[in-house]
């Protein structure tokens, strides 16, 4: 062992300053150079580690106050703000382009729901004029067809209108026809020359439509209007052919002469 006196005191504290200033020196190199621990002596003595690391966090702390009470470096400052007023330039930027996406978005989506309500809208008017044409057109071949059976109604009415006639007229001729057969047969067997002249017998002038009122035929007195016999000749008593035949009349025997005269 040696002895007491040939030991070194300053490593046990003895000499605090010397200690201090070495462990100081070795301690501050990793403190500027931002390390977080420091390397000092080897040996693994209690009261020297507890110097090492007090020391070296006070130089730490030292070192951490005067970096912040150190004054900034103009061009630092400058370029911080820089670079806060391009990243706020940016945000901005970025907002009002999100703004105009979404202006533009909307805008877009109002043409759409636009075209889309005029499309609906012409829609609805080509399918109102569809509509109104079928309705048109429907109208319109009711009246066509209204029309057309309005004519073949009229035609066919005027068709039997005049089937009827030529049916009448036929009748008539045929029995104008037939009348004269009857008249001339009349007048040839009563002795009359013609209709219009009268037959004379003993100062008397009868004429063929007096003779038949007297003989109460009715039918040859049809006939002779019919063939054209002139009801209101008179003969030489002055009587109407229908005169002679009230005057004959008896109880209603000359009713069917009287009505022919009628």
């Amino acid at each position: 062992l040696k002895p007491f006196w040939l030991k070194p005191f300053w490593l046990k504290g003895i000499f605090p300053h010397h200690s201090s200033n070495r462990l100081a020196s070795r301690s501050l190199t990793p403190a500027v150079m931002g390390q977080s621990e420091c390397k000092g002596l080897s040996t693994s003595d209690a009261t020297t580690d507890t110097v090492k690391v007090n020391v070296g966090g006070t130089l730490l702390a030292d070192a951490a106050g005067a970096a912040q009470t150190s004054p900034k470096h103009p061009a630092a400052e400058e370029q911080l703000r820089c670079q806060k007023e391009e990243v706020k330039e940016k945000q901005l930027r970025q907002e009002c382009e999100e703004e105009e996406r979404r202006r533009q978005e909307a805008e877009e989506q109002q043409r759409l729901e636009r075209e889309r309500a005029e499309e609906q809208l012409r829609l609805e008017h080509v399918r109102a004029a569809v509509a109104q044409a079928r309705e048109e057109q429907r109208l319109r071949e009711e009246a066509e067809l209204a029309e057309c059976e309005a004519a073949e109604r009229v035609a066919a009415e005027e068709a039997t209108r005049r089937a009827e006639n030529d049916r009448k007229r036929a009748a008539e001729e045929q029995a104008r026809k037939e009348a004269q057969e009857k008249v001339d047969v009349f007048l040839k067997a009563k002795g009359f020359k013609t209709m219009s002249m009268p037959r004379t017998s003993c100062f008397t002038a009868s004429y063929p439509l007096h003779v038949a009122v007297q003989e109460n035929n009715a039918g040859l007195v049809s006939a002779l209007l019919l063939s054209g016999a002139d009801k209101k000749v008179k003969n030489s008593t002055g009587k109407t052919p229908l005169e002679a035949a009230e005057k004959l009349n008896k109880k209603g025997s000359h009713a069917a002469v009287m009505a022919a005269l009628g």
